[in-house]
């Protein structure tokens, strides 16, 4: 479910800027669905066929996986294949997550962006950063890369609900 519209971000260079990014990129993010009534939250087409709830479940569910697959990386092992598969991935989490409420949705979110920051301060500088490597990569895609793939999407459909509410 990604955006078509992905803004160009500068690579962070220290572990300051990986958190700062972070948090500029998840502001923007949960701005997109501050405001919005609970109804508009859980109505499809927010991204795709996916309401905003969907995506907060979905980039829970990547970021309790990372949870779990950096420890083995950052040990030098490997992820079994294929446990990781995107699609299969997403349509197993987004069927398993159908029927969370909305509160739990926010609540897990909430939990998993805080555990895997708090986790992320202990990761070495070099291996947080690089962008080359198995755990460069899931860290970014864990947090401000995987926001914003998302964040074009809900934008537009924040924009559109506010003029709805307008009129």
């Amino acid at each position: 479910m990604a955006a078509s519209k992905k803004p160009r971000r500068s690579k962070p260079t220290t572990s300051a800027d990986f958190f700062a990014l972070e948090e500029k990129v998840w502001s923007e993010l949960a701005s997109t669905w501050r405001g919005l009534p609970d109804k508009a939250l859980v109505h499809p087409g927010a991204c795709g066929g996916w309401s905003i709830k969907d995506v907060m479940n979905h980039i829970a569910a990547w970021q309790e996986a990372t949870l779990e697959a950096l420890p083995e990386l950052l040990q030098g092992h490997k992820l079994p294949a294929g446990q990781y598969s995107i699609e299969k991935f997403n349509a197993m989490h987004n069927a398993e997550d159908k029927d969370r409420t909305l509160v739990a949705s926010r609540r897990r979110l909430s939990r998993s962006r805080r555990e895997l920051l708090s986790f992320l301060t202990a990761v070495p500088e070099g291996q947080l950063l690089d962008l080359k490597s198995r755990v460069g990569t899931w860290v970014k895609y864990a947090t401000y890369g995987h926001y914003d793939e998302h964040l074009y999407s809900l934008q537009e459909y924040q924009s559109k609900k506010s003029r709805a509410r307008l009129t």
